[in-house]
């Protein structure tokens, strides 16, 4: 080998160090890509609201085709007394575990240690009132930062097709996820958002929606 050449190799040290460098930087660019854009995070919040649309799917089975805000709508006489934590605890026996109405995203809310002692605080998700399986594109549940003519919704919302949606930019990022009445869900936009209710309000005037704030 010339002498110039064996001069300009590298060493087995030199060369260690340069691989570790190499793999400093690359961890944390893609730490950084992983902070900006929380796919991850957001596929595990798919994968649960799957599970809990399947859930409302398996109770409405044994309950004559209706879901539970369905059933608690029809025995009240005012909507605005039903809590969403009476909603999806009467999925209990449909979920494994209450940690799947938890989106690992929502920094604002804690994994529910049981269905005994779930508060509407656990959840990262609303619920609907009206949906039923006759409805495949209307609302059933979804991530919880949806905002209202500009403000975060709270309690029971009326939905009609004038309802201005849009998501915050809490959890995904101004998008959000959608369980829809047959069982699907689907990652919206704010724009789709809004396009989405007025075809999930097809055939209805309104549509009521429980939160957890």
């Amino acid at each position: 080998m010339h002498p110039r050449l064996r001069q300009a190799a590298f060493t087995l040290p030199e060369l260690i160090a340069l691989v570790a460098v190499i793999l400093l930087v690359a961890g944390v660019f893609l730490s950084k890509v992983s902070h900006r854009h929380p796919k991850p995070l957001r596929i595990i919040c798919v994968s649960n609201l799957k599970n809990v649309g399947l859930a409302f799917r398996i109770f409405a089975t044994d309950h004559n085709d209706k879901f539970p805000g369905a059933i608690l709508a029809r025995n009240v006489t005012d909507l605005a007394s039903i809590r969403i934590e009476s909603v999806l605890t009467m999925l209990s026996n449909e979920l494994s575990t209450p940690k799947l109405l938890h989106c690992p995203a929502d920094k604002q809310r804690k994994e529910p240690p049981s269905f005994q002692d779930f508060v509407a605080e656990d959840t990262s998700y609303f619920t609907s009132l009206s949906s039923d399986e006759t409805r495949p594109q209307s609302f059933l549940a979804g991530d919880r930062n949806i905002l209202v003519h500009g403000e975060l919704a709270s309690r029971l919302v009326p939905l009609t097709t004038n309802t201005v949606l849009s998501w915050s930019k809490d959890m995904h990022v101004e998008q959000g996820n959608i369980a829809m009445g047959d069982g699907s869900v689907q990652q919206m936009s704010s724009s789709r958002l809004r396009h989405s209710l007025r075809d999930a309000l097809h055939g209805t005037t309104t549509d009521h929606f429980i939160f957890p704030q």
